[in-house]
């Protein structure tokens, strides 16, 4: 989305916060790319949006795109929680009639599972089992998304890693295509509502490695009330494969 039309965005978390009810707790994030030590306690629901936008260069006519993030997320276990999440995206294109760009639209149904194996601190590293399956719109194309967690405490700084493996098959598909990549975190609790750090991602398709994808850049995360946060990480990309600014927030609601 370009910084023209915050519109939309503005009254999606306007509906958020009219449905936000007080008195349970959120669990505060510290990233908008790398995911953390965290599942939903058992019959919890929480509201969580992320927004991204890029910038492919920094040249004035670069192409930008937008992304929104709407998941819902429930704790069905005492370590084990699941997803529904919604994708719309936008771009500008690069203004030419080979590529005009796209008004905002849905673009892909994902579902989410996350599961806990012990309680923080309670092995050499904290480990999280994350499955994501989705399905994209107007398509016969499909998406497994495996991404393990390993997190370890230091003190007042937390590690977080995450290694991802993404398979993509479908009748719009010509042959299976196989991705790897990572995300990965550090972060320091600066105060009690406060935290900040650091953060880098990306990935390759194994079959073009050299057009491999990095970046990385500063993150914060922020949680004013015991049922709000808020994260937010500016991304420059490491290589030229990477769009060159990535500017994303995730925001948490506790229903």
């Amino acid at each position: 989305m370009s910084l023209r039309r915050p519109r939309r965005v503005l009254t999606v978390l306007a509906l958020a916060l009219v449905a936000w009810t007080p008195g349970a707790t959120a669990q505060p994030r510290s990233f908008t790319q790398t995911h953390e030590y965290l599942t939903l306690p058992r019959g919890e629901t929480e509201l969580e949006l992320l927004t991204a936008q890029t910038q492919a260069t920094f040249d004035d006519a670069s192409p930008e795109a937008f992304a929104l993030q709407l998941a819902i997320e429930h704790g069905v276990g005492d370590r084990w929680e699941v997803a529904l999440l919604h994708l719309f995206e936008q771009s500008t294109g690069s203004g030419t009639l080979a590529d005009p760009g796209e008004p905002l639209r849905f673009t892909e149904l994902r579902v989410r599972s996350r599961y806990r194996f012990s309680e923080r601190g309670e092995l050499p590293f904290d480990m999280v089992a994350h499955a994501e399956a989705a399905k994209r719109f107007g398509g016969s194309v499909y998406e497994l998304e495996l991404r393990p967690v390993l997190a370890r405490d230091v003190g007042v700084v937390s590690v977080a890693v995450d290694p991802i493996v993404e398979v993509v098959v479908g009748g719009d598909v010509a042959e299976p295509v196989l991705a790897v990549g990572w995300a990965a975190g550090v972060t320091y609790d600066a105060r009690p509502t406060l935290r900040v750090g650091a953060e880098t991602w990306g990935g390759f398709d194994v079959e073009r490695v050299d057009e491999a994808a990095a970046s990385a850049g500063p993150a914060i995360g922020w949680s004013p009330t015991p049922s709000l946060w808020l994260a937010a990480t500016v991304g420059l990309g490491l290589n030229d494969n990477a769009d060159r600014l990535t500017v994303s927030a995730r925001l948490g609601l506790r229903l």
